[in-house]
């Protein structure tokens, strides 16, 4: 059973690049969209003065991402942009979880869909982590 985890767990999937980069595009829309309609859970947990600043990280991390999605020669500037996109996504999905525990518990789903939402961009920083330091090519 041990050798069966163990294959699974480390058997990679092969991402076509442009999916990453509407990956990351798509983030963009988010921070957007945050920026323009806000975000109560944030809103509500951090001030309002926090919410349009963090569309504005999201937004340019997104779009560093997104660049550094382009080729292999600029998957460092992806690396970075990606890991910064992953905390603050993280951050979002702990706005709502703290509203939980004190006791609003209709900003479950917006938990679980920030987490969702988070696996993503989390995924790629694991994966350009552990390809550290490796040559590639276009």
């Amino acid at each position: 059973m041990r050798r069966i985890i163990d294959k699974w767990r480390l058997n990679t999937i092969i991402i076509p690049r442009w999916v990453l980069t509407l990956k990351y595009v798509f983030f963009m829309f988010v921070g957007l969209t945050v920026y323009i309609a806000s975000s109560p859970s944030l809103d509500i947990t951090a001030g309002s003065g926090y919410t349009p600043i963090w569309a504005l990280c999201l937004i340019a991390a997104a779009a560093a991402s997104t660049v550094g999605s382009i080729s292999d020669r600029l998957e460092v500037l992806e690396r970075w942009s990606v890991l910064l996109l992953s905390a603050l996504l993280i951050g979002y999905a702990m706005a709502p979880i703290s509203l939980v525990f004190a006791g609003d518990h209709d900003k479950a789903a917006y938990s679980v869909l920030a987490i969702t939402l988070s696996l993503l961009p989390i995924a790629r920083t694991a994966q350009l982590i552990r390809r550290t330091g490796t040559k590639h090519h276009d």
